[in-house]
């Protein structure tokens, strides 16, 4: 039995950035949250976030956004005029006096001008969340699923595959996010997800009517990623999450074996599962970086378009 050190730390760091993000946001605007207009989470706006280390694209490599309406929490620092003088804007195409250059909104150095390149915005929002609510919904399964499965199967196995499960699921839907920024580590907790279905499956013959555990591990599976179709919610982190899950369990997760052949076979699927991981993490950040191919149906995946203007920032 293991001590579950990693989830205490983990825990420990989400709940510190969480009353950081509140006490930046009422410094800037002398509210505690945001208004429930702009974040059903009951946290700060999307302008703190960002600056804390949101994943938001056009902090991360170069793209057409030059300039960006500011969130409430953020003065920019770019006149409608110098836009328009410096643009092919037409005239009462910008509706505000002043935009945010990438330099107001993405900070941590970013110079004007400079391209750029903030990698480490598919690391840090693991740590960061959207609000209160957020928070506890994430921590609700963290604390009791998640620190379990640290006792049952090791401090290091957990970790490698909660932080290489949020990292490809950040990774994962980046190129496709729009202007919408993104934090949680549901994409994390996807992948704890994926190794119980997992550890279900491979202790097959050990569970007294494994069919009935089956069926609700999907329901609670399917419910979930059916809950990710609406606004707020990355759901590409969840399927990048739940897929790096699965892979990185076969690869780390410790399993039974019941005979020759079970073990050839589950050693034929480790292996296998180390260059189908490593595939997907070099073709992540090649897609993001390199070929900018473009997805026109992609978008489908995080957001289900049931009114005008419902997913209009990841279109």
């Amino acid at each position: 039995m293991h001590k579950p050190y990693f989830m205490y730390i983990i825990t420990f760091i989400h709940v510190f950035l969480m009353i950081i993000s509140l006490c930046k946001y009422y410094t800037v605007t002398g509210q505690l949250m945001a208004p429930i207009s702009e974040n059903i989470m009951f946290g700060p706006d999307a302008g703190v976030l960002i600056q804390l280390g949101a994943r938001f694209l056009p902090c991360m490599r170069e793209t057409n956004y030059t300039y960006v309406e500011c969130p409430p929490s953020i003065i920019g620092s770019v006149s409608s005029k110098t836009i328009m003088e410096a643009t092919d804007v037409p005239p009462g195409t910008l509706l505000n006096p002043y935009y945010c250059s990438l330099r107001d909104i993405c900070q941590f150095g970013l110079k004007e001008g400079e391209i750029p390149n903030q990698w480490y915005r598919f690391i840090i929002p693991i740590f960061l969340h959207g609000g209160i609510l957020h928070l506890l919904f994430n921590l609700s399964f963290q604390i009791r699923t998640g620190a379990q499965m640290e006792k049952d199967f090791g401090t290091w196995r957990i970790m490698i595959i909660y932080m290489a499960s949020g990292i490809f699921g950040f990774a994962f839907g980046a190129s496709y996010s729009g202007v919408s920024s993104s934090v949680g580590c549901s994409g994390s907790l996807y992948g704890l997800m994926a190794c119980l279905l997992l550890d279900l499956i491979q202790s097959w013959r050990l569970i007294i009517e494994p069919w009935k555990e089956l069926i609700k591990m999907l329901i609670l599976i399917i419910f979930s990623l059916g809950i990710g179709l609406i606004p707020y919610i990355d759901n590409f982190a969840h399927i990048g999450g739940f897929i790096t899950g699965l892979l990185t369990g076969l690869i780390f997760m410790p399993t039974i074996i019941f005979s020759k052949k079970d073990l050839k076979i589950k050693r034929m699927l480790m292996i296998a599962s180390i260059f189908i991981t490593t595939f997907n993490f070099i073709w992540v950040f090649r897609q993001f970086y390199v070929s900018n191919s473009e997805c026109r149906w992609c978008h489908y995946l995080n957001c289900v378009p049931i009114k005008e203007g419902w997913c209009k920032n990841y279109e």
